[in-house]
């Protein structure tokens, strides 16, 4: 079973408006959000936090070794949000497989080897998985 982080709130939103976010609690799979990003890019409208925190672990960055891989990644690179730079440092520390579409962060992935999924590609996972995607919706 493979762990995913969410690292785009765009890709939650978009899920959330198009009715599929309860889909991914019956997925294979296992995904994550930080509790930073939740309270920092998701409080508002706060129906999506909540539909969020149903269907996807939060997670609690409440560790010394995560505040200062973040804090690393962050004078590292200056143009990536701190939101960006805790995903990555979970992933290094925690095995995380990133889910973005933000090709910046890609190809900062990639300098760490860090696993990357584009929203389409999971997209295209749940319809491998005999999940059509309109049997995605709840």
């Amino acid at each position: 079973m493979k762990k995913f982080l969410y690292c785009d709130s765009c890709f939650l939103i978009t899920f959330y408006q198009d009715g599929y976010l309860g889909s991914l609690s019956q997925y294979k799979d296992q995904f994550f959000i930080s509790k930073t990003q939740i309270e920092g890019e998701l409080i508002k409208p706060s129906d999506i936090a909540i539909m969020v925190r149903k269907n996807i672990t939060v997670i609690e960055e409440d560790r010394d070794d995560i505040k200062d891989k973040t804090n690393e990644f962050s004078l590292l690179y200056e143009t990536l949000s701190i939101y960006d730079c805790l995903c990555m440092a979970y992933s290094i520390l925690d095995g995380y497989c990133l889910i973005t579409d933000d090709k910046a962060l890609q190809k900062k992935c990639a300098i760490h080897c860090i696993e990357v999924k584009t929203s389409k590609e999971i997209i295209d996972e749940f319809l491998k998985g005999g999940v059509g995607y309109e049997n995605m919706k709840k």
